[in-house]
């Protein structure tokens, strides 16, 4: 096994996270109208990008709509016609939370709150985790018609040495993404080692925040950290990547369909070789790298990895390589 690559970290910045909807019009009208992000474009997905993507089988003619937020030429949202995620008694298993800086979480809230079919998990609170090397933000967590929690937070202090992610014009970019599994150390090692990707928290858990949020039983061991792309500070999209027991997520899926809801996150780079290298040194699945010539981002170089949950992460060469400004 080889160490963690030297160079552009392969995870620079999270340029969107796609989502798995029934309804693309509505729900990318209503992101639009309750949320403020913009369209940033449409089209539809080939036979190419669905065998790209290794969908079994594969959804012909397949829209998607790519929405932004204003200021910002990263952290999107990419919606794409497909099933809803199944509500069960667990928490999902895989990507699961997306989580949108706003400038005010309670009119955020209230906003979303004409989102047919949207169930509030939690109502805005105000947690602090200053003493695990964050700040001080108040959050709220909802249900989505199509299974996905969608988390709104608003920074109200800020991390010692680093800038908490902010929004321009009422919803800023996604800030993080969380990914579930019961294979914690594995998926880990993928992550911070081969992708790269720092720190800016982890613990290990019983109580607190998280078990309050999500409804654990105090007592519970969960294992946490938050793991930010490569920019400075607070970097450009991070993903909190938890560990539970088994019992306490979906149970694991499989046949080659994706999970309904939040399907795949898209990194940026700027050394795609060295990427792709690093990833199968490391021995993990990944497809070959090409240009998929359909999509958002269809006319750059890419490739996909398939994680320890089967969970996606397509890893895109950022712009002209080479070039991360």
């Amino acid at each position: 096994m080889t160490g963690a690559p030297s160079g552009p970290a392969p995870a620079e910045e999270l340029v969107c996270v796609w989502i798995e909807v029934p309804d693309l019009d509505g729900t990318a009208e209503r992101f639009q109208r309750l949320l403020g992000l913009q369209p940033r474009g449409t089209g539809v997905l080939n036979e190419e990008f669905e065998t790209f993507w290794d969908v079994r089988p594969a959804v012909p003619g397949r829209r998607w709509a790519l929405l932004g937020p204003p200021g910002f030429s990263y952290g999107m949202v990419c919606l794409v016609t497909g099933s809803p995620r199944p509500v069960l008694p667990t928490l999902p298993r895989g990507w699961d939370s997306v989580e949108l800086v706003v400038e005010d979480v309670d009119a955020a809230a209230a906003r979303l709150a004409e989102w047919p079919g949207a169930v509030p998990v939690v109502h805005p609170f105000t947690a602090d985790l200053s003493s695990m090397g964050s700040n001080v933000h108040r959050s709220t967590v909802w249900r989505m018609p199509w299974g996905t929690h969608l988390i709104l937070t608003t920074g109200i202090t800020q991390p010692e040495g680093r800038r908490f992610p902010w929004a321009e014009s009422g919803t800023g970019p996604v800030f993080e993404v969380h990914l579930r599994t019961d294979r914690y150390a594995e998926a880990r090692r993928l992550y911070a080692r081969t992708l790269a990707m720092p720190p800016l928290m982890s613990e290990r858990l019983t109580s607190g925040p998280i078990h309050d949020a999500w409804g654990i039983e105090t007592g519970t061991p969960v294992e946490m950290s938050l793991l930010k792309s490569g920019r400075e500070g607070t970097g450009r999209g991070a993903i909190e990547l938890q560990g539970h027991p088994g019992a306490g997520i979906d149970p694991p899926g499989g046949g080659g369909r994706l999970p309904g809801g939040t399907a795949m996150v898209t990194y940026a780079c700027a050394d795609l070789d060295a990427a792709h290298a690093a990833v199968l040194a490391d021995g993990h699945r990944a497809g070959p790298a090409r240009v998929t010539g359909a999509g958002p981002l269809g006319d750059r170089r890419a490739f996909m990895i398939f994680g320890v949950e089967g969970e996606r992460v397509h890893i895109v060469a950022h712009g002209t390589e080479g070039n991360m400004s």
